[in-house]
């Protein structure tokens, strides 16, 4: 199988080494291609985006790696680009010139506390559950409801090819007691959402970040049959943030795609866009 992972951190933004380590692990787990995606820089202070005076370092970089070991591996250089609920330009449009091979659009912040400062929803579950307490008055469906709102506004009207972990709501939400992604209202937001995935003929990522530590995958391996019926093109990440995470997960995904009757996924191939067979 023609195995790859295209979202992947380094030191340029959250990740926890340098970029070149974590190609040489990409080799090592026997990929055939990698892409690095480290968090775009945003309009404000944070510990994991990417500062906007590295972001030619950080091209300068993928430049010099791809060379180094073009004979081991196809590299690819890639960002993945916030939608920012009451700043909408601020991300996509400033980036829409960098010079990528492709763009991870990803849903990380939505409403602000009280004091201007944003949440991300990939946070730690007392921080999840204080947001949905002060800034949606403990309406867990309607947090959620406008998480997946502004994925589908980010899908209308931003330029990328990717759609990221995108029902990462969910991780924190099964803390809540009654929650399930089963819920007929959960459920429809991800069909909306898909359909809409489906219209711009985007890309599905499934996330494995979590499914070794969770047991879950984003989107929920639920909504792969969803999928399947859809005949929306997936991709498999492991959002990796570790070197030693370059694959995690991802053998366990293959085969659960499998089993929902899934049988190729989208990837880059010497700079094109191409569906793969999935082979365990």
């Amino acid at each position: 199988m023609y195995k790859t992972n295209f979202h992947s951190h380094c030191v340029f933004c959250d990740g926890r080494a340098p970029m070149e380590v974590f190609v040489q692990h990409a080799i090592a787990k026997g990929l055939d291609a990698y892409g690095v995606s480290s968090h775009a820089p945003v309009p404000f202070v944070t510990r994991w985006a990417m500062d906007q005076e590295d972001l030619q370092d950080y091209l300068q970089e993928y430049a010099r790696l791809k060379k180094r070991y073009e004979d081991q591996i196809d590299l690819y250089i890639g960002l993945e680009l916030d939608y920012l609920p009451d700043d909408k330009d601020a991300v996509f449009n400033k980036h829409k010139d960098v010079a990528l091979d492709y763009r991870i659009g990803s849903v990380h912040y939505i409403k602000p506390f009280s004091d201007g400062r944003f949440w991300n929803v990939d946070c730690e579950t007392g921080i999840y559950k204080r947001a949905v307490n002060e800034v949606f008055d403990g309406d867990l469906k309607r947090t959620i409801t406008k998480y997946f709102n502004q994925t589908c506004e980010m899908i209308e009207t931003c330029d990328f090819e990717v759609l990221g972990h995108m029902d990462k709501m969910s991780r924190n939400a099964r803390h809540f007691e009654g929650f399930s992604v089963d819920e007929k209202w959960y459920v429809d937001l991800m069909f909306e959402t898909l359909s809409l995935v489906k219209e711009k003929e985007l890309i599905v990522e499934i996330n494995t970040k979590s499914l070794l530590g969770k047991g879950i995958t984003y989107p929920n391996k639920e909504f792969f049959p969803m999928l399947k019926g859809m005949k929306i093109p997936v991709m498999v990440n492991s959002d990796a943030h570790l070197p030693d995470m370059v694959t995690s997960g991802m053998d366990e995904t293959y085969a659960q795609l499998l089993a929902a009757g899934i049988e190729t996924v989208r990837v880059l191939k010497k700079g094109e866009w191409v569906d793969e067979k999935i082979e365990l």
